[in-house]
């Protein structure tokens, strides 16, 4: 089959999911970076009292984001039934340590205020590599978690290094 030819569940060779996620990735990346909403979500994400202080309606933008939230996993669970070919209530459970540490890698401060999502989708792409590579070096699964653990703690502390000399 030709590579540039539409099928079924591919658009010129590049699954669908990657282009939902590349398209949502963008979307996201306009809206944090070009909107007045996208500032106001860092600045409550910096300091929510200045926030607060400065005008901005903090429930309205943390609803407004919870929102989001709840669609994008939406979407997720939508695109991992297809994947899968079912769905279960536990599908994505415990992995709460991989989406922080791709977040944290990818520059985002746990204090707030600070991050892309570009640089979330980098952290992402270094878990997955990781991930992929330790399971074809045959890590066992509590040694992976285990090292995960440690990057995440080696991050967050080159995040707070960083931070006392800003």
């Amino acid at each position: 089959m030709n590579t540039y030819e539409i099928s079924p569940g591919r658009n010129a060779g590049i699954p669908i999911p990657v282009i939902i996620f590349l398209a949502i990735a963008l979307a996201g990346s306009f809206l944090t970076q070009n909107t007045t909403f996208g500032r106001y979500l860092y600045a409550i994400g910096g300091n929510p009292e200045a926030a607060r202080l400065s005008g901005i309606n903090l429930r309205r933008h943390v609803l407004a984001v919870f929102c989001m939230m709840g669609v994008l996993s939406a979407i997720a669970g939508i695109i991992y039934t297809g994947r899968v070919g079912s769905a279960s209530p536990d599908a994505g459970q415990l992995l709460e340590l991989d989406a922080i540490a791709a977040c944290v890698i990818g520059g985002t401060s746990l204090m707030g205020g600070r991050g892309t999502v570009f640089g979330a989708v980098i952290g992402a792409l270094i878990m997955a590599s990781l991930d992929n590579g330790m399971s074809l070096k045959s890590v066992d699964p509590y040694m992976q978690n285990i090292i995960k653990g440690a990057i995440l703690v080696a991050a967050v502390g080159l995040d707070m290094a960083g931070r006392r000399k800003t």
